[in-house]
């Protein structure tokens, strides 16, 4: 890891200059954490203490991933240095890189930097060389400039227009981009701009499918848990007067439709008359054709994580397939996992099952590695006893006990129960409570962090 420096920086807001810590080089092989901290436009960090901007500082850097023999050098263009002073920069640069590497590793591509002028595009150099498509990059600045327009609305009426037309658009990936802008304008003190981006998300849960569908799944996934009856449930369906909304009491509650559910359905068809009894037999034919897309859905991803399993399974290198497909790794196949566990076990076949269980724990180890930071205390957290085993692990991890760990774990208490996790968001919203409540007697102050931008 390369010692940070102390820079004077003059303020873009009031033009006042002051002392920043700065770092120039960044070496993924020596300190693994800097690219997502790029990344996510939380290095170089300053806030003026003058007027209070804060943002990511517009200084030289250069990047180096010797895993992919990359080397990557930003030189902002309000530097105004001619050809001769630029190569000069990058030299003491990358001489710099170079002392601090063993002779084996100085290779021939660290000699020919590649120089960006803008650090987003030096950022998307960095996705594409992960395996990140043009296209997925692209895809990714649409909803940007998506979410742009949606906050240039003028009123609510032409927000629901732009909704309708874009419906398909506002989908899993593009809430979770509108998150992580929220949470950059909140790392970043832009008090008035998370706000509005936190206004625009709550409208858009309201306006659009995807956001009725999750709020109705939420609802019901809360009533479930409460002990709601078949009987509640279909009088909460048959009020339902919104297809999308429609769509998330059938996710949240499959389990419910069994015979009894549609013979209390046609019952009341029977018993209802005119145009209520054709929106009832209406109501019944689009709650089998959900249900029926659902279990499709269920089929198809039970096969995909199948082939997935069993791909794995028949690779010369297990740990190295798992980690190649980490991305598809979910609930869905450990459940199939355990489930070829327990039939291996079953018909008598002990090392396959104990093979099976091999391939479990080299899951779970990289999923655990891969976490960052902040998650692995969260999981920690949750498996320890509350609240004097949850306050142990936060006094021992003092130096992550931040408003960024609040936040993370926010994110995380709204996910859980969208998913139906009543009971794991309730803990997780103690241990929450807890930590803020420690932050606050400690009086630690959270550090400074600055825009998220949409590459991590």
């Amino acid at each position: 890891m390369f010692p940070s420096q102390v820079m004077s920086i003059a303020c873009p807001r009031c033009g006042a200059t002051f002392a920043a810590q700065v770092q120039s080089i960044v070496d993924v092989g020596q300190d693994p954490e800097a690219k997502s901290k790029l990344l996510q436009g939380r290095l170089n960090v300053a806030t003026c203490p003058h007027c209070g901007a804060s943002g990511m500082l517009n200084i030289p850097l250069l990047y180096h991933d010797p895993d992919k023999e990359l080397l990557l050098c930003f030189l902002p263009q309000g530097l105004n240095m001619g050809g001769d002073d630029q190569q000069r920069l990058i030299g003491a640069l990358t001489n710099t890189l170079l002392s601090s590497l063993p002779p084996e590793k100085r290779k021939g591509y660290l000699l020919q930097p590649k120089v960006f002028f803008s650090l987003e595009s030096m950022m998307e150099e960095i996705v594409r060389a992960d395996g990140i498509t043009q296209e997925a990059l692209e895809a990714r600045q649409a909803k940007v400039a998506l979410i742009q327009r949606l906050l240039e609305a003028t009123s609510d009426d032409v927000l629901r227009i732009l909704v309708r037309e874009n419906d398909e658009k506002l989908d899993y990936e593009f809430f979770e981009l509108l998150t992580i802008l929220i949470e950059a304008a909140d790392l970043s003190g832009q008090t008035a701009r998370a706000e509005q981006l936190r206004a625009l998300r709550a409208k858009l849960m309201n306006m659009s499918s995807f956001g009725k569908v999750n709020r109705a799944r939420q609802e019901i996934a809360e009533a479930l848990e409460k002990g709601m009856t078949q009987e509640e449930f279909l009088e909460r369906v048959i009020r339902c007067e919104d297809d999308a909304e429609l769509r998330g009491l059938i996710e949240a509650g499959r389990h419910m439709l069994d015979y009894q559910f549609f013979r209390r359905l046609t019952a009341r068809i029977e018993a209802a008359e005119g145009q209520e009894a054709q929106r009832l037999r209406e109501l019944r034919s689009r709650i089998m054709d959900i249900r029926d897309e659902l279990d499709a859905e269920v089929r198809a991803a039970m096969e995909q994580t199948v082939a997935l399993l069993w791909k794995i399974w028949h690779s010369e290198d297990r740990e190295r397939a798992v980690r190649e497909h980490l991305g598809e790794i979910d609930d869905v196949f450990f459940a199939i996992l355990s489930a070829n566990i327990q039939q291996a076990e079953a018909e008598g076949e002990t090392e396959v099952a104990e093979e099976l269980r091999e391939l479990g724990d080299i899951a779970l180890r990289a999923l655990r590695e891969s976490a960052p930071p902040e998650i692995k205390l969260i999981n920690r957290l949750l498996k320890a006893k509350y609240p004097k085993g949850t306050e142990r692990i936060l006094k021992e991890n003092q130096d992550q006990l931040n408003e960024g760990l609040l936040r993370t774990m926010a994110l995380l208490i709204e996910d859980l129960q969208q998913d139906g996790e009543v009971e794991t968001a309730q803990r997780l919203t103690k241990i929450k409570e807890q930590a803020a409540a420690m932050l606050k007697s400690a009086a630690v102050k959270p550090p400074i962090e600055g825009l998220h931008l949409p590459f991590a």
